[in-house]
């Protein structure tokens, strides 16, 4: 948190966390850190004591919110509005509790809506087999640092969009979370603390066994690190950078469109529902807790339902059958 807070606000600061650490993941508390230390500045800047907080107050924070940047610069999505509005209605189901206040303003606060189409981010199964086969070349780049990077870039790749596992979870693994004999992945503390099995593509299982064997001990005699516990030696938040910046200087070369480490499960769960994979399989490939979660993949896109419409309107057959007897 960049701001530093004053007596009062920093002792609410520090309570709220204390009290939620025993019941939040080491992932979960980074972000909770994050968006209460966002709110609770926001409350000091604005001279608002959080009993005195009305429904008004909670829509200039929504506002606030709206007017934050991700890290490619781009406004924040509704998604991420959501997340810092639900962290204010906790905030004050904590203060309610306590009778630090008489009512919670959050809970009057509807959530914004989101679209009920599909992320962006998503690359078609051609585009996909594309980046794969490029980072599959690793051996290719210029010198020993960037072919380094590239195996490194290749490996993840894989891993992820085998799996479908988010990038916080892919950094928390080790060694001993793979059977790859069984092309199993042990997922400890997944999202909202669940453990969960993943599961690897014969030839993403291969790929793990060389970066095991071979890969991973190189990497980290070139980086003249000892051998860390840690799958790819980094945390979840380095890791995104490091996959985001690569990711989109491959993509950009390749001209199609770029992907965040995110796209690659956005990406799977399209693919095997467009090859006709069963709607609660994937629910399970992919960890989600409810099936309607998993039912985003069914927004088709306008590409798909003109492509559908060339191919099964009845003009089309009468068309052709009209230039058959010519």
């Amino acid at each position: 948190m960049g701001r530093v807070l004053s007596a009062g606000y920093a002792e609410l600061y520090e309570e709220f966390l204390a009290f939620h650490a025993r019941r939040t993941t080491a992932q979960g508390m980074q972000t909770l850190k994050a968006r209460t230390g966002f709110l609770i500045a926001w409350l000091e800047r604005e001279e608002k004591q959080p009993e005195d907080v009305t429904m008004q107050d909670v829509l200039a924070f929504a506002a606030a919110v709206r007017e934050l940047s991700n890290r490619y610069g781009q406004p924040v999505s509704t998604g991420t509005v959501q997340l810092y509005l639900y962290t204010g209605r906790i905030l004050y189901d904590y203060l309610l509790e306590r009778e630090r206040c008489a009512c919670n303003p959050f809970r009057e606060m509807p959530y914004p809506r989101k679209g009920k189409h599909l992320s962006r981010n998503v690359l078609n199964p051609v585009q996909m087999a594309q980046l794969l086969d490029t980072l599959s070349r690793f051996d290719t780049a210029a010198d020993a640092r960037r072919r380094g990077i590239r195996y490194r870039l290749h490996v993840i790749a894989e891993l992820l969009y085998a799996t479908g596992l988010r990038i916080a979870e892919a950094a928390s693994l080790t060694e001993g979370s793979f059977d790859l004999d069984k092309r199993f992945v042990y997922v400890q503390e997944g999202k909202g603390g669940r453990s969960r099995t993943a599961f690897l593509t014969g030839y993403a299982a291969e790929v793990m066994r060389w970066y095991f064997k071979a890969g991973k001990p190189a990497l980290e005699a070139a980086n003249a690190q000892g051998r860390t516990g840690a799958l790819f030696g980094a945390c979840h938040e380095r890791l995104t950078i490091f996959l985001c910046r690569e990711l989109k200087t491959v993509c950009t070369g390749l001209d199609i469109p770029v992907i965040s480490s995110h796209g690659f499960r956005h990406s799977l769960g399209t693919h095997l529902l467009k090859a006709g994979c069963d709607m609660r399989h994937i629910q399970v490939i992919l960890g989600h807790e409810r099936l309607g979660t998993t039912q985003q993949y069914t927004h088709v896109d306008k590409e798909d339902l003109r492509n559908s419409l060339d191919r099964f309107h009845p003009r089309k057959w009468a068309a052709a059958a009209e230039g058959g007897n010519d």
